[in-house]
């Protein structure tokens, strides 16, 4: 799926922090669909780095059905950060933001699962903005692995402050993965019935 595999690391369970935690948070990187303006995960492989299932909308998680920069993910946790921040660059080429990096929502730590597969998934509400409405995150031309993750109070407090009052588009995007969904199938279903030809 274009994720490093890491081998399987089980947390004690009283490491993993859901209740006392403090206003503050940590940013994780997916790959946007260029088939859509709205931000969601690239779930066609248009970008050539495996059909992603991350974010997991579906189930308002992260590290759900495929493990993904899972150190971030365990670290996030075992921390007090209460918010995982989504970032990632926008592909739609026709879009005023292409090629920008963008915060474009959260998650809000609530509840966490050991997955099948040996790696942890992370759940809670996640809130979701347009690319129109996100927070600018940094240059363009500077690469996301560079950028420090983790981010105090003061930094926290900038990104919420930016989406106050900015519409949650959470479900119009959870549509969007659904119908990107329904046409991968199509696709794959497609080339099937070609090959059979």
């Amino acid at each position: 799926m274009g994720c490093t595999r890491h081998t399987a690391i089980k947390i004690d369970r009283s490491k993993i922090n859901l209740h006392d935690l403090d206003e503050t948070g940590r940013m994780h990187f997916f790959y946007h669909s260029p088939r859509s303006k709205l931000p969601v995960r690239d779930v066609m492989n248009d970008c050539n780095k495996g059909y992603k299932t991350e974010p997991y909308l579906e189930k308002q998680s992260e590290n759900y059905c495929q493990e993904c920069m899972q150190p971030n993910i365990r670290g996030f946790l075992q921390s007090r950060e209460k918010y995982l921040f989504l970032v990632t660059r926008c592909t739609a080429t026709e879009s005023g933001q292409f090629g920008k990096p963008f915060v474009v929502g959260y998650l809000v730590k609530k509840d966490f699962e050991f997955r099948p597969g040996g790696f942890y998934a992370a759940f809670g509400d996640i809130r979701l903005y347009s690319f129109e409405h996100a927070s600018s995150l940094l240059p363009a031309n500077r690469n996301f692995r560079h950028r420090r993750k983790i981010l105090n109070e003061r930094e926290t407090a900038r990104i919420l402050e930016h989406f106050d009052g900015v519409r949650n588009i959470f479900h119009d995007c959870l549509r969007e993965v659904i119908k990107l969904k329904m046409m991968l199938r199509e696709e794959k279903s497609g080339n099937r019935e070609a090959k059979c030809r």
